[in-house]
């Protein structure tokens, strides 16, 4: 008999319930970075072709190349595609792999997520 909990159906339907929306956040990424480009090159043509230039268009790059990282990042993640150094990870078993991703979050990712937050924080708040 296996020790797995086998999933009722409200989790099978909340997993695919939350995969479609993943699913379409990941295009929701792909057309903000093919905007991301296109107010770029707009940015560019603009400032040095006509010397105009507008603070909302520049910030509007910023804005989509942060939910570009942000969701691109959670994607990523699901996806297990996130860098890593392959020479010795694709060489190791099924269980030493759990182990460098557990670890990898723990004493990485963690760590620098809270970082960030405290050193935001005050930023945020003044704003």
């Amino acid at each position: 008999m296996s020790s797995q909990i086998m999933p009722t159906s409200f989790t099978l339907r909340l997993q695919t319930s939350i995969d479609a929306i993943h699913s379409h956040l990941c295009k929701a990424v792909s057309w903000c970075t093919l905007f991301m480009v296109l107010i770029t090159f707009l940015i560019v043509v603009l400032r040095y072709g006509f010397n105009l230039g507008w603070i909302a268009m520049q910030e509007s790059v910023m804005y989509l190349h942060a939910a570009v990282f942000l969701l691109g990042a959670a994607h990523t993640l699901q996806v297990n595609e996130h860098v890593r150094v392959d020479i010795f990870y694709r060489q190791m078993s099924l269980k030493r792999k759990a182990w460098v991703d557990t670890l990898g979050t723990l004493l990485l990712m963690i760590p620098v997520n809270m970082l960030i937050l405290l050193l935001s924080f005050e930023y945020v708040m003044t704003s």
